[in-house]
């Protein structure tokens, strides 16, 4: 079995990537710096065998028993490409060379720098195992294994850093257990843990009954918590405030939204077909993200917590678009799920660049940032852009392609309100980038903050990644083609689409086809959006000849310079959200944990682990008595059971 694992092609990224990761580990103490050319090296050399298996390799496939168990339970190592995995393979390698070139700035000198390279090389394995698994049990192992990476690199961080790691091993382990759970349940059925692979074919939820829906609601629980998505979401802000940026714009900005949403691909699209009732239930699950999200975003002080929301914000549409089962409704949350990786990515390496400028990740402490960072703005406000749904970027296209996937639904109530959720939701992501970009970069600079400002520079390191990503919502929006037609489509070509039809979803040449909305197409819309803004920069030229520029009227009194009690600070922008009559006590509540899972299950979990501590009273008699019970339960349960 050895021989054949080490031959495979399918094997060569995982393995290479695990070597390297281990190599990194060892020598991290000695000479962090190898291990930035390691992580470099494992990057890129999984990028190129990922290229070369989505295009060479196709047919191949790797079997492999592995322990055989007996009563029809066998252990196999099971590896297929598909088009979708690879997105996932060749994305998270991407990601990772990228984030590498980043964290030459933003590691360099720290403590762990070394460990760092080294766990982020075993979470790109961990990706690899995900996108190139056929079986649940193999992809679990990946899973598991991002999971532990993403653990450890959230701990490398500051002040309550561990925290948040706990937290997220917490609620991302709650995740995997319902995976395992999933496994176990898959295994009863007929068939055994043959049905860990993932069939050619997707079941009826409906035909396998109460089992069926059991199993589907485990993995969507897991794929859920993964991409993170209300209600299972918290982790994502607590793991942001104190963890490293590089780790953010990785893992959860980036590596664990594709895991996520490609395993909730994988149930809806491959292993299951569900029915209406489940499909209602993940746009009703989208639809309450979106809202919830992008409203708690509005009214965060720290913007690492801020782009955190947001990023929550976004997973809705993703999830959104997956639950009509239409084609244009599945590309579209597909080809959100790559747009939101990209920008969403360059949001946190620009969080981080501003933070180390500003000292601080509190907005209400920055400011006056345009100048000294023009490349770190320029790039932030095309991802703020694409984010928040503004043509020609990429996020424009996927989220039309998702508002005519809601025109296209059946039941017309419904489509109107979940499309009036999802443009109200850009809408308010707009908003909330307006507040973000003019604290961090157009507002005046508080004073304490002003002498640190004459050491800030662009760094090369930091600003090469923030351009690429940047180039790469402009080029999906003005040709997204590229990966709708070339990448997505022929992912689910041959997957049978549940829901009322088959909706219009071909990309032409020229633009992407909306159905009866008509041809969009962005080439020519750029064209016009450039034109506009030509006139209008001519014409504020030309209104600025005749203006007049006279001190603001301060009663009387003139401000000092560098006096902050007239500086007007972006935090304050919308504050008139908490005080809503609804959403107002939603908010507070939420801000408090009232909706937070992991806050609800530590209380109550705390608790009842205090109650059988307190049995532990320290009498023989007492534990003997409660062996012998236990002893009774089992010796009736088994007879009941020989009986039956």
């Amino acid at each position: 079995m050895i021989d054949q694992i080490l031959t495979n092609p399918l094997a060569q990224p995982i393995l290479f990537a695990l070597i390297c990761g281990a190599a990194a580990y060892v020598i991290s103490r000695a000479t962090p710096r190898v291990c930035r050319l390691l992580a470099l090296v494992a990057s890129a050399g999984v990028l190129w065998l990922g290229i070369f298996i989505a295009r060479y390799s196709s047919g191949l496939a790797l079997d492999a028993v592995w322990i055989e168990l007996g009563g029809g339970l066998t252990l196999s190592i099971n590896l297929a490409p598909s088009i979708l995995g690879m997105v996932v393979v060749i994305g998270s390698a991407v990601f990772c060379l990228l984030v590498t070139v980043y964290s030459f700035a933003a590691m360099a000198g720290s403590r762990w720098e070394g460990k760092f390279y080294a766990y982020v090389i075993w979470s790109l394995a961990g990706a690899c195992i995900v996108g190139l698994a056929n079986n649940l049990l193999v992809l679990l192992i990946g899973w598991e294994l991002v999971t532990l990476m993403l653990f450890l690199l959230i701990n490398l961080g500051r002040g309550d850093a561990k925290a948040g790691g706990a937290k997220t091993y917490g609620v991302l382990g709650f995740a995997d257990a319902c995976l395992l759970l999933a496994l176990a349940l898959l295994a009863t059925l007929e068939g055994g843990s043959a049905n860990w692979v993932f069939p050619t074919d997707p079941m009826s939820v409906a035909d396998l009954g109460v089992t069926g829906y059991a199993v589907y609601v485990l993995i969507l629980i897991a794929a859920l918590a993964k991409a993170g998505a209300v209600p299972l979401h918290t982790w994502i802000p607590s793991a942001a405030q104190d963890s490293p940026t590089p780790v953010m714009a990785l893992l959860p900005a980036a590596m664990d939204k594709l895991l996520g949403i490609y395993l909730l691909a994988l149930l809806t699209l491959r292993m299951f077909q569900p029915d209406a009732a489940l499909q209602t239930l993940l746009m009703v699950v989208g639809a309450v993200t979106i809202l919830a999200a992008v409203l708690t975003a509005m009214v965060q002080h720290n913007l690492k917590k801020l782009l955190s929301f947001c990023a929550v914000s976004q997973v809705g549409y993703i999830v959104l678009g997956i639950g009509t089962g239409t084609t244009i409704g599945v590309l579209g949350g597909l080809f959100h799920m790559v747009n939101h990786a990209i920008y969403k990515s360059n949001l946190f390496l620009m969080s981080g660049t501003v933070g180390k400028a500003a000292g601080s990740d509190e907005i209400e402490e920055m400011g006056g940032l345009a100048r000294l960072l023009p490349v770190t703005f320029v790039c932030g406000a095309v991802s703020a852009a694409a984010i928040s749904g503004v043509p020609p970027f990429n996020g424009f296209v996927s989220k039309l392609m998702l508002y005519q996937a809601m025109l296209d639904l059946p039941n017309r109530p419904l489509a109107v309100a979940l499309l009036v959720v999802a443009v109200f939701g850009s809408a308010l992501t707009l908003a909330t980038f307006v507040k973000a970009f003019y604290s961090a970069f157009l507002s005046p600079a508080p004073k304490p903050v002003k002498i640190a400002r004459d050491r800030v520079r662009e760094n090369f390191w930091r600003a090469a990644p923030m351009v690429v990503l940047a180039l790469g919502c402009v080029v999906l929006g003005l040709w997204p083609q590229l990966v709708v037609n070339g990448v997505l489509v022929p992912a689910i070509a041959d997957v049978q689409t549940t829901g009322h039809g088959i909706g219009a979803a071909a990309a032409t040449v020229d633009g992407v086809d909306t159905g009866y909305l008509g041809l969009w197409q962005p080439t020519h819309a750029a064209g016009l959006l450039l034109l506009g803004i030509v006139l209008g920069l001519m014409l504020v030229w030309l209104a600025h000849q005749k203006l007049r520029i006279v001190r603001p009227f301060l009663c009387g009194e003139l401000p000092a310079a560098g006096d902050d009690r007239f500086r007007v600070p972006g935090t304050h922008f919308y504050e008139t959200v908490e005080k809503l009559p609804l959403f107002g006590p939603l908010l507070k509540h939420g801000q408090q944990g009232a909706f937070d899972l992991y806050h609800w299950f530590g209380k109550y979990g705390h608790g009842l682990v205090e109650r059988l501590r307190a049995q532990h009273t320290g009498l023989i008699s007492l534990y003997v008595a409660w062996c012998i019970i236990g002893l009774v339960a089992t010796l009736v349960y088994i007879l009941l059971a020989v009986g039956t």
